[in-house]
């Protein structure tokens, strides 16, 4: 008993020992981060929204895009604008409701309900699959039932030509915390249902009327595109982009001899378009990122909707982590590495591999993420910014492989116009310009002759692609 006893006293002074360097760990965690540092400018830009002008509003074509599934009436376009508008409305409600009150949805009002789901546009069974070699072949075949929905959906092709025509667009809705974004699963079906029209129209005899639709489809993506204030709306335009590059792809495929030469050179000019890079789309993620610091720091805002609540000896260690926490310093940091990934994104893409690894070691070395017991002062904020460069080199690298699938198309549709021979290919191709040569390594891009196709080998996954390649693939066809 007697050695039970001092065993005893052993271990509780050891725990009072243990509880007495807690404490004094935790006191002195709390004094490093008493004070925060002050906002930078550009992080006190990144918190101001200011709502748009009635004058930016009117013929705005966005609002349109905003209020895609407004039930079709007598006004197919004026009813989707004033659905549009009463998002837009709605959305910078809750926006001020999270700027008072962070990311507590108990009395912030309520999102209007969109009806996003496209499949009653076009339905996955008429889709052309991933892996058909002719997508024109596909619509054809399922041509009757094309243009019944086309028909059915009339009102709703009626407001993508609105949208694409309008005298202007620009995106008036404020990315925060709890966005609610456009029907963009709703836009991206009737914009495919529009290309498939395309396609009936072109294989029927009618190129001229194929790219009069097939322009409005490239001129409503490009404005989203150049408007897009987050990733999502850009990587939906990308997505957009894809089919329509497959679509002018087929349209080459199928041109005859007697195609107009205004057709011709339609596609020429539609697809000498280079992509821009993701500036726009950066400086909307600025907002969001801002829009983070306006809640708690318990990191309820970083859990997932599917994720379960924290467990309970999560908390206390989610308390802690706040402690260590400066949101104004991290929302500086934050803001400067989106900058710096702004720079990167306007670079050609030969230079991005070096330029992203030269950016990364810098971010280690000025501001590296902490072990627990290494810093004390933002040893949470100071691991936080640096979560996301590293992702944002796959985003811009969608661009360049996109860029390089266009570059891609154009050579298939100049080396028909020109009639270059498969024999000639490899030769015809180690001439042509750098405008139209991998981007990545500005090398002629490659010629299979066992497959007889130009490909393109880009760097990220592509979910269009047969087994999510990144390689891009041509056949050319006698």
């Amino acid at each position: 008993m007697k050695y039970l006893r001092r065993c005893l006293k052993a271990l509780g002074w050891l725990m009072l020992a243990l509880g007495g360097l807690v404490a004094v760990w935790l006191a002195a965690l709390i004094a490093a981060n008493w004070n925060d540092d002050a906002l930078t400018e550009a992080a006190q830009r990144a918190l101001q929204y200011t709502p748009p002008t009635e004058q930016a509003l009117e013929g705005n074509g966005y609002l349109i895009l905003m209020g895609l599934d407004a039930p079709a009436g007598g006004d197919a376009i004026g009813d989707a604008i004033a659905l549009g508008r009463q998002r837009l409305a709605r959305e910078i409600e809750r926006r001020r409701w999270v700027e008072a009150h962070g990311d507590r949805q108990e009395g912030m009002p309520p999102s209007i309900p969109a009806e996003n789901a496209g499949n009653e546009v076009l339905p996955d069974r008429l889709r052309c699959p991933v892996g058909e070699a002719d997508c024109f072949a596909w619509f054809v075949k399922h041509g009757d039932e094309v243009q019944t929905l086309a028909k059915t959906h009339q009102a709703l092709l009626q407001r993508l030509a609105a949208a694409a025509g309008a005298p202007q667009f620009s995106n008036p809705a404020p990315f925060y915390l709890l966005a609610e974004f456009p029907p963009y699963g709703r836009l991206v079906r009737a914009h495919e249902l529009w290309l498939a029209q395309a396609a009936l129209a072109w294989v029927h005899g009618q190129p001229q009327q194929a790219m009069d639709i097939a322009r409005q489809a490239v001129q409503l993506r490009s404005r989203l595109a150049s408007h897009s204030n987050s990733l999502i709306a850009s990587m939906i335009a990308l997505a957009m982009q894809h089919r329509e590059l497959r679509w002018f792809s087929d349209a080459i495929a199928h041109s005859r001899s007697q195609t107009p030469n205004t057709v011709s050179e339609g596609v020429e000019e539609l697809l000498s378009v280079p992509l821009g890079s993701l500036r726009q789309a950066l400086e909307g993620e600025k907002q969001f990122v801002a829009s983070l610091s306006y809640s708690p720091t318990d990191f309820s805002a970083l859990r997932m909707p599917w994720e379960d609540p924290p467990a309970w000896w999560q908390r206390p260690l989610n308390r802690v982590r706040g402690w260590a926490y400066l949101h104004q310093q991290s929302l500086n940091l934050s803001i400067q590495n989106l900058q710096q990934v702004q720079a990167l994104s306007d670079l050609p893409a030969n230079r991005l591999e070096e330029a992203f690894f030269d950016a990364l070691r810098q971010w280690n070395e000025e501001i590296p993420c902490p072990t627990p017991l290494a810093r004390l002062r933002n040893a949470t904020g100071l691991c936080m910014p640096g979560m996301g460069p590293s992702h944002h080199q796959k985003y811009i690298q969608r661009i360049a492989d996109m860029d390089g699938y266009r570059r891609l198309v154009l050579l298939q549709h100049r080396a028909s116009t020109q009639q270059v021979r498969v024999a000639d290919m490899p030769a015809w191709l180690a001439q042509s310009p750098q405008a139209l040569r991998n981007p990545y390594t500005l090398e002629p891009m490659q010629w299979d002759a066992a497959t007889r196709s130009l490909v393109f080998e880009g760097r990220e996954k592509q979910n269009q692609n047969p087994d999510q390649s990144p390689t891009y693939r041509i056949r050319l066809r006698s």
